[in-house]
């Protein structure tokens, strides 16, 4: 029994065990599952960061981002709430169900955000890999290098600097080696350290192809070109220098040593946006010219001459230096040399810093090669430098330099590499010691200039003209060098020497390496830039017996050098950024080798072969992701000196406990390591003593410092980790030699035990136990330090801690950056009140700290208003603090912070602030008091103010002249003034006491931009008080005054309900006003104001009670009503009045409620210019957009037109209120005669207008005033009707018009304009419900009077309608440039034109018509016309004609006329049901071969579109088989069907996709000519199968009369978005579907997909050549075998064309085919398999793939030797996903 019970009760308790364990675990583990969800919750939100970062990016890059993306981040967002929701006290001792349910809550929410961690780690990004970052601007120190400042180069540095001010292209020309590129990097770095541009984008040519410039500037923006084709990688470089644009960025372009032509449109910089400027250098002016022609561009050109002969002879001996001047023989002979350089700067440069240290002999033999020698004095001068290097190593360096390809930033640790494996260096017996050795001759070759400085730390240039040297000096004798960086696309060997010594060459182009190529005493190969096609012949290396070094950067696919073949002298190999996953076995053979380098190469295992390497001294496998090493690898490479394997983040290289042990054994006598240690434990047993080059993280990515640089080497620590952990790492014995530290280690409690002598960089995060950073003597001992941030340290107090107080003064020598954030108990920089000085520091940037109350301490007595509160202040810096050179200052959410200066701020104090260039500051809700009542010693050198989210704040400048004291002269630069969010903002500034305009002139003179955001009581940008300020420079002017939105999402009302908005404030300007100001007007209201330099204004969002923008002259209360122009004379002492922005180039007025009148004039004051020359108000604007206006009910009057010429942009959008945009409503009789007068000058009214946009207008009637003349006279009409008013000209002079959502708009043009309409180009028309006719027509009877009832809509009731008499003289409508033309739901409207204007359209070349449910024609006969019209009508230029949903549609056109359409190749007709012929007329269409319908492309038959229908073919076209669904008619418009169906191109959401089934069973054979067959972006599609295929039974059909349907012409099948698709193409055993000439199959998000094919169909795809699958979430298999025997294929499957084979993100594929039949793929030599993770075979039969080299898989792209189905298996076993 108790057997038996045995028996039973096992299973029971282990069954019911794991439930009882795991929720006890619940309970009494409660606190751990806290803790570890809190951890995994850390990680996660590290990880999002990193997502959002990521997707910034990528918009404002315009990259892909992943469909997921956003949802994933949502889930993050859920999760997080959900974690905080479980409360810390929840998992109290004592109270069980609170324990049980946080841990059982902390469980699942674990795993949740595991889920999202692993899903974050399968995302797939398809942007590249990380470029080179941009170029910066940056502030540029004030010392210039004395011996290159020539008087001679004063001018036109001065010139260019000042076209650069007004123009937007400049050129810096003249001979090579004259300084022009010297010259340009001056100019960019006065203009960085003026802070002129935001970005820098300089770009060297040369010589290069516009390929290779587009990929320097993309680089520069740090954006990532993957297309190939030209146009495409311009277009996306636009796109992002247009977001640039958006951003409101200045960019300057540069484009150095320019040798041909450029067209901008090529790199993506045509039309070249307006906020950026070019400089060009070149020794080409004509090169310069051209370009700029190109562009329409003003090119100021500068010329570089050659140095005076004094001032030469000055250069030279600044650099020789005076003693050798004082000798006379030198002085003759140096006189000499100088005039043999010929003044030239670059040649006098490198004799000269020859000389410099050698004896007389030297002298006069330079004197005499020059003087023997008639060749190019720059290459002489460069021999003669190159002869006087004395050291053989600093030759070889110099020439190595010389492999490089033109302008290349040269890695110097690449140069060491190559010299170690040459053996060019003597004496060295470490890669460290070659390393110092190789920095020394470079840094002796800089001195010489033979080499120069470049931007990327660790690397040096060549100037053009030394490199033209040493090419020319190696290329020749009897071991030549092979250097060619040119375009090699028809390179051969031929001709080249087989005893070359060197071979470097750029490989862009090339398709193969001769099989004759024999280099027997090449050393050295270097590959660059070749491409998966380029092929090497198998014996590659075999005559390389004397090679030594190979290196290869961005090889796709680099062939591996092999023993049998290599030379056994190889001792260095380096691959840079492969691609390609090499199986790297084979180099362990290589049992010479010293140096190796993966470096960001597409390996992922390092195998057991490279053990053998017993001589391997370096190992770089930087960038290496998802790198394994073998067991046993490490341990064997006995004399490995250098070790480097920085990857990134969470695709670190991951240790094997061995690779731990085998490692801490290897750090014994390693002198540079470079590794991360994340979640790869923490490195234990190491020795870090013998090390003198590191870069080591813990507990993170090396990645995540952005200070890391490519190329320069600092000695790093990066430490996430706890105090106990970082002692039993010892790597706090590493702190010493440390230069850049990040600490984020808990426990840690201080540092004073610690030593940081050469310490650079510090960061110290999230440290809880830290009290202070250092003691006094550590902080004095910091002599390096230079950037410092502490933040989230919750008890840190002070930086430096004094003990005992008397450790005198606290200096931090080169500190110039500093970062304190989150610190809520810091009470200052030390505990004492020691002098902190500062002497560098440049930024500070204050972040959360609560306990201050002010930045600067107050020094002055206390004397002031504010005394009382002094003790209350508690100030940031106490009164020894000394920081002189501060340039910028940020300030955010410091709640307590009431001021940052003291109120009454003195001089003296200037020291401390008067070199600030920017401040910002954000959420300090305290703060009162930005600026003293002093502030002009702040003000001298500041350039940008940005203040934000501070409710305190109500002026920003609040001066009391009694403070100012006396002034020195400040020259002004304060160019930017942003303000957001500011509740109580009233001004910008107000001045107390006796003024000084003078002072405020100086001031505030150089602001170019105002911008004032969500400022809800907002009053004044400027008030009669600070009028005199001289801000000529103002060129941008925001104000968005909208209140902002409380969480009710209700707008707030106005605090204020009298409440204004002022640019400019009203009252007598001219005087200025002391004391209170008056109450304004609600208007911007001009008087002379120095604003006349204001380029742009906005004014956006809740100015409620702005009713007037421009009052222009209005009469006051206390001048007369008759006031007329002599008046105004005698007011400005008889001169004119001051113009009123005569700058102003862009308006924007958006949500101005109130609003009724942009100008309001008084016309009898007004002065109209008489012609064009005279500069007057206004006449510089360009850009007039209005949006959301309700008030305002027309735009302009007609004399505004006489003052806007310039005018070439009106946007009017959603203005409720707006009747029409030009009007005479406020024009009384009294003026009537002024108004007339104006038009016999000789300005027209906006004679440049291009573009006209108006959109969600319901009121407006007229665009140019009312169709009516409102005049008694007849003749007075016709006179009108003759000449045309002012009215009329905003029509007459568009090049584009756009209206849409106009319902109450009858016309657009009325007939006094018809005959004026030469210029328009573009015209689209949307939805304009009461639309009757476009052109406004007359039919004019025999007596010549109009027979319509009025020349109006007779809806005016203030006037009698009048007809008008029609002269037999007025023009016709005439449209000869217009080439657009597009109407859409256009209810009401008829017609769009008359015949008699078919003439006139030559240049139309679109022609488009929707959903006008009246339409009867296109065009309508004009009888009167019709006898004098041609019989032949002519369109040479258009191209497509469409014609969409127009149900009473009866032609074209219905007169007699023959139409030739000459240019016509694409014409799109359906939903018309009435249409029973095109044209009466015949009909020609030579280029016309389709007719699109909704459907697709149908094929033209004999009668193109002469086709004659009646009502019976319609009635009987509803009984035709191909008239499957009702809706069939409208997507074939008849007499095109499913039989000459060539294409179908289904977008969106067609009718097509409204049925279940796409193509039914009993339509397929009518599809015999189709041949592509496109659906895509379907996501809302209801099919469920393309082609269908009715099922039957054995009653049904008869096996032995199975059917095969031939798709005989198909093609071309994609689908994509098809989310509800099961089936494209079902065979069964009674029909089979064959295509027989199908090349190209893609299929992309079609979600319930299961296959793509049926094993039956297979056999047929014989021309099949690519095969893309992507984004199927059900597919399981991409060929399905069918379960009936009988219809199986053959045992063999063959597929003799297909190329490409793409299967991207399939997360159910298990493989391509799972049936037993073999499959042969002689062409297959492309396959891409990514993210398809249960893949387990390609086909369970054999595959034979005999042109298969390399498979593009998930972990990366890898060599094949094999077939698929091994290569599956074999990566799978090694633990690979694919």
């Amino acid at each position: 029994m108790a057997f038996i019970l045995e028996i039973i009760a096992g299973p029971i308790v282990e069954c019911l065990l794991p439930p009882v364990k795991k929720n006890l675990g619940y309970l009494f583990s409660s606190t751990k599952h806290v803790r570890n969800m809190s951890a995994k919750m850390n990680q996660l939100d590290v990880i999002s960061i990193d997502v959002k970062n990521h997707r910034d990016a990528n918009n404002i890059k315009n990259l892909e981002i992943p469909e997921r993306v956003p949802g994933w981040l949502e889930e993050v967002e859920q999760i997080r709430k959900d974690a905080q929701s479980i409360s810390s006290t929840e998992s109290g001792c004592f109270n069980i169900i609170m324990r049980y349910r946080a841990g059982r809550k902390a469980c699942k929410t674990t795993e949740a955000i595991e889920s999202l961690i692993t899903e974050k780690l399968q995302m797939s990004w398809s942007d590249a890999q990380k470029p080179l970052g941009r170029v910066h601007s940056k502030i540029a120190s004030s010392d210039g290098d004395a011996q290159n400042h020539f008087k001679s180069r004063e001018k036109p540095f001065k010139d260019a600097l000042g076209f650069l001010q007004q123009n937007q292209m400049i050129a810096l020309c003249g001979m090579g080696g004259v300084g022009k590129t010297t010259m340009m990097e001056q100019l960019k770095k006065h203009l960085e350290g003026e802070k002129k541009f935001d970005l820098f984008l300089k770009v060297v040519i040369g010589k290069k192809e516009a390929s290779a410039i587009q990929q320097a500037l993309a680089e520069c923006v740090s954006l990532s070109l993957t297309e190939t084709d030209p146009t495409r990688r311009a277009e996306r470089l636009g796109i992002a220098f247009t977001e640039l644009v958006k951003q409101n960025k200045k960019v300057l372009v540069i484009l150095d040593d320019v040798w041909e032509s450029i067209d901008l449109k090529d790199i993506g910089l045509s039309p070249f946006p307006n906020s950026f400027k070019l400089l060009l250098t070149s020794r080409k002016e004509n090169t310069c010219k051209q370009i700029a022609e190109k562009c329409n561009f003003d090119l100021k050109v500068v010329r570089v001459e050659l140095m005076e002969e004094l001032e030469a002879q000055n250069f030279f001996w600044k650099i020789i230096g005076v003693a050798k001047q004082n000798d006379r023989e030198l002085n003759q002979i140096g006189t000499e040399i100088v005039r043999e350089c010929g003044c030239l700067p670059l040649a006098i440069n490198l004799v000269a810093s020859r000389l410099k240290f050698e004896e007389k002999a030297a002298w006069r033999d330079t004197l005499r090669r020059f003087q023997n020698k008639n060749l190019d004095y720059v290459q002489e001068s460069v021999k003669i430098s190159y002869d006087y290097i004395k050291e053989d190593e600093e030759k070889e360096i110099f020439l190595l330099c010389g492999l490089f390809p033109d302008d290349f930033n040269i890695p110097i640790e690449e140069l060491t590499r190559h010299a170690w494996g040459l053996r060019l260096l003597n004496g060295v017996s470490t890669l460290g010691e070659a390393r110092d050795r190789t920095e020394t001759c470079v840094q002796s070759l800089k001195k010489a200039n033979l080499l120069m400085e470049c931007d990327d730390d660790g690397c040096v240039r060549m100037h053009d003209l030394v490199l033209d040297f040493v090419v020319g000096r190696v290329s020749k004798g009897d071991h030549p060098w092979i250097i060619n960086h040119g375009d090699n696309s028809k390179w051969t060997s031929a001709g080249t020497s087989e005893s070359c010594n060197r071979i470097s060459i750029t490989c862009t182009g090339m398709s193969e390496f001769s099989s004759e190529s024999k280099y027997p005493n090449v050393s050295l190969l270097r590959l660059m830039d070749g491409d998966k096609s380029l092929m090497f012949p198998e014996d590659f290396y075999e005559r390389m017996e004397n090679l030594e070094v190979i290196a290869y950067e961005k090889m796709q696919y680099p062939l591996l050098p092999r023993s049998l073949q290599c030379s056994t002298k190889l001792r260095t190999l380096v691959f840079h950024r492969c691609t390609l996953m090499l199986d790297c076995s084979v180099i362990g053979e290589l049992l010479n080798l010293e140096v190796l380098s993966f470096a960001y190469c597409g390996i992922r295992k390092l195998p057991s072969t490279i053990g053998k390497l017993k001589k391997l001294k370096l190992l770089d496998l930087t960038g290496c992701v998802n790198l394994r090493i073998d067991d046993g690898v490490l341990k064997d490479l006995v004399n490995l000196e250098e070790f480097y394997m920085r990857v990134a983040d969470e695709k670190a290289i991951r240790f094997t406990d061995s690779n731990h042990a085998e490692l801490a054994k290897l750090s014994e006598h390693l002198s540079a390591l470079e590794v991360e240690f994340f979640d790869n434990g923490t490195p234990e047993n190491m020795l870090f003593t013998k090390l003198k080059r590191f870069r080591i993280s813990m507990g993170c990515g090396l990645g995540d410092n952005p200070g890391l640089k490519m190329h320069s080497f600092e000695n790093t620590l990066m430490l996430v980790t706890n105090k106990d952990e970082l002692l039993e790492s010892r790597l706090n014995e590493l702190f010493v030699k440390t230069e850049v530290l990040y600490l984020e280690v808990d426990g840690m409690d201080d540092f004073h035990q610690q030593s940081f002598n050469n310490l650079r960089v510090l960061d110290v995060f999230k440290c809880a136990n830290l009290r202070f950073l250092f003691t006094v003597p550590i902080a004095n001992g910091l002599m390096n330090l230079e950037r410092l941030t502490v933040s989230q340290c919750p008890v840190l107090e002070v930086l430096a801690h004094s003990e005992n107080g008397g450790d005198g003064a606290i200096r931090f020598q080169g500190l110039k950056f500093l970062s304190l954030k989150m610190l809520p108990e810091l009470i200052g920089l030390c505990n004492t009140a020691n002098v902190i000085e500062l002497p560098q520091l440049v930024e500070l940037k204050l972040d959360g700290l609560p306990n201050f109350s002010s930045i600067y301490p107050e020094k002055t007595s206390a004397t002031s208003s504010m005394s009382s509160n002094v003790s209350a202040i508690q100030p940031f810096f106490n009164k020894g603090v000394l920081i002189p050179m501060l340039e910028k200052l940020e300030i955010l959410r410091m709640d307590k912070l009431k001021e940052i200066w003291p109120y009454q701020f003195s001089s003296s104090d200037e020291v401390n602030a008067c070199m600030l260039r920017e401040i910002r500051v954000r959420e300090c809700d305290n703060l009162v008091n930005l600026f003293p009542t002093n502030p002009m010693s702040l003000l001298g050198r500041l350039e940008k103010l940005d203040v934000s989210n501070c409710g305190s704040i109500e002026l920003l400048f609040n001066i009391d002249m009694s403070c100012v004291g006396e002034i020195e002269e400040y020259s002004s630069n304060l160019r930017l003034i942003k303000v957001h969010n500011l509740g109580k903002l009233r001004e910008l500034w107000r001045m107390k006491g006796e003024s000084s305009s003078d002072i405020l002139i100086r001031s505030f003179q150089a602001v170019e931009s105002i911008q004032i955001y969500n400022c809800e009581r907002f009053v004044n940008v400027f008030t009669p008080t600070v009028t005199n300020s001289d801000v000529r420079t103002l060129m941008n002017v925001s104000i968005d005054g909208m209140r902002p939105w409380e969480e009710t999402g209700s707008n707030i009302e106005l605090v204020q309900n009298s409440r204004e908005i002022n640019v400019i404030s009203k009252a007598e300007i001219i005087s200025v006003v002391d004391g209170n100001i008056p109450d304004v007007e609600s208007s911007i209201h001009p008087k002379p104001f120095h604003v006349n330099h204001l380029q742009t204004l906005w004014l956006n969002g809740g100015c409620k009670d702005v009713e007037v923008v421009f009052e222009i002259e209005s009469s006051s209360s206390n001048s007369s009503s008759s006031t007329d122009f002599t008046t105004t004379l005698h007011k400005y002492n008889h001169q004119p009045p001051p113009l009123l922005l005569p700058h102003l180039k862009e308006l924007y007025l958006y949500d101005m409620e109130r609003m009724s009148d942009v100008w309001k004039c008084n016309w009898k004051k007004l002065v109209i210019p008489q012609n064009q020359s005279q500069s007057y108000s206004f006449h510089n604007l360009t850009t007039i957009q209005i949006w959301n206006c309700k008030s305002i009910k027309y735009l302009f009057s007609p004399v505004m037109g006489k003052l806007l010429p310039n005018l070439k942009e009106v946007w009017i959008e959603r203005c409720a209120g707006i009747e029409e945009v030009v009007s005479k409503r406020d024009i009384n009789d009294e003026n009537e005669e002024i108004i007339s007068s104006t038009h016999t000058n000789t300005i027209s009214s906006f004679p440049l207008l291009d573009q006209l946009i108006l959109s969600s207008l319901p009121s407006v009637k007229s665009i140019d005033g009312s169709t009516t003349i409102t005049t008694t006279s007849i003749h007075d009409q016709f006179q009108c009707s003759q000449v045309g008013v002012a009215s009329w000209f905003l029509c007459q002079y568009s090049k584009k018009i756009d209206i849409v959502e106009c319902p109450a708009l009858s016309r657009v043009f009325p007939s006094n304009v018809v005959g004026q309409l030469n210029k328009l180009e573009e015209l689209i028309i949307v939805e304009c419900k009461s639309m009757v006719e476009i052109f406004e027509s007359k039919e004019i009877n025999k007596d010549g009077v109009d027979s319509t009832t009025n020349v109006g809509d007779g809806s005016d009731d203030t006037c009698t309608a009048i007809t008008i008499p029609r002269s037999a003289n007025m023009t016709l409508l005439q449209l000869p440039n217009l080439t657009i033309l597009e109407i859409e739901r256009c209810e009401v409207l008829e017609y769009i034109i008359t015949s008699s204007t078919l003439e006139s359209l030559k240049q139309l070349k679109e022609l488009t018509v929707k959903q006008c449910k009246a339409m009867k024609v296109i065009v309508k006969e004009d009888t009167e016309h019709t006898e004098k019209s041609k019989s032949i009508i002519v369109f040479p230029h258009l191209k497509s004609l469409t014609l969409v949903d127009l149900p009473d549609l009866k032609g074209f056109f219905l007169g007699t006329n023959e139409f030739r359409w000459k240019a016509l190749e694409k014409v799109k007709i359906y939903g018309c049901p009435q249409m029973m012929t095109f044209t009466s007329g015949h009909s020609m269409t030579p280029k016309l071969n389709y007719i699109h319908t909704e459907l697709g492309k149908h094929s033209l038959d004999q009668y193109g579109l002469n086709f004659r229908l009646t009502n019976a073919t319609h009635e009987d076209e509803t009984q035709l088989p191909m008239c499957s669904t009702p809706d069939m008619i409208k997507l074939v418009q008849f007499p095109w069907s499913f039989s000459n169906l060539v294409e179908v191109d289904a977008q969106w959401n067609g009718k097509l996709l409204e049925s279940r089934v796409i193509f039914p069973c009993k339509e397929l054979l009518n599809l015999k000519n189709l041949e592509k067959l496109s659906i895509t972006n379907a996501y809302e599609s209801v099919a469920e199968e393309v082609f269908e295929v009715a099922e039957g039974t054995n009653e049904d059909v008869d096996i032995e009369t199975q059917s095969v349907v031939v798709f005989e012409k198909l093609k071309e099948v994609a689908l994509d978005g098809l989310r509800n698709l099961k089936h494209m193409w079902k065979s069964n055993r009674w029909i089979v579907l064959n295509f027989p000439n199908l090349t190209k199959v893609s299929i992309k998000r079609c979600r319930f997909l299961g296959h793509v094919f049926t094993s039956c169909m297979v056999g047929s795809l014989l021309q099949l050549q690519e095969l893309k699958i992507s984004n199927c979430e059900s597919m399981d298999v991409i060929v399905k075998q069918v379960e009936d025997s009988e219809t199986r294929p053959t045992t063999e499957v063959v597929f003799p064309c297909l190329k490409s084979i793409t299967l991207h993100n399939l997360p159910n594929l298990m493989g391509f085919c799972l049936g037993k039949e073999a499959f042969e793929w002689p062409s297959l030599d492309t396959l891409k398999i990514k993210y398809c993770p249960k893949i387990t075979v390609f086909t369970n039969g054999q595959s034979t793939t005999p042109e298969l080299k390399l498979i593009d898989t998930t972990f990366g792209l890898c060599h094949v030797t094999e077939d698929p189905n091994s290569f599956i298996k074999t990566y799978q076993q090694e633990g690979w996903e694919f």
